[in-house]
C-alpha cells in the first residue's frame, strides 16, 4: 500500500502538537486532502518530526481556509530533514 505523505515544518513544540493530535494550519488544495493518507510535523531544524495516520475526517478548515491537519498514532522520531526555501508544506510519496 502506497502512503501519500504531506510534511510540514513548525516552530512549535513538537510534545504539545502530539498530545492535542493536530498541527496547525495549513495551505492544502481538497484534491491533495483526498490522497494524504500519513502527515509528518518536522521540527524547524529538522532533527525530529511526529509521524502519524493523517484523520482526514477530524480535520477542518478555518475560516481563512487553511486546513489543520488532524493525526492518530503519532510519534516523535529523529530525523535529518532539509528543507529548501521558504514553503514549508510539500508531499511525498513512499
Amino acid at each position: 500500500m502506497s502512503k501519500f505523505i504531506v510534511q510540514v515544518r513548525t516552530r512549535n513544540n513538537l510534545l504539545e502538537l502530539i498530545a492535542k493530535e493536530e498541527s496547525q494550519a495549513w495551505i492544502i488544495a481538497e484534491d491533495k486532502v483526498q490522497q494524504i493518507t500519513h502527515v509528518q510535523i518536522v521540527n524547524f531544524e529538522g532533527t525530529q518530526m511526529i509521524e502519524g495516520i493523517f484523520d482526514r475526517s477530524a480535520s477542518w478548515r478555518r475560516d481563512d481556509n487553511r486546513l489543520v491537519l488532524k493525526f492518530q498514532q503519532g510519534r516523535i522520531v529523529n530525523c535529518q530533514v532539509k528543507f529548501d526555501g521558504q514553503n514549508p508544506v510539500r508531499y511525498l510519496e513512499e
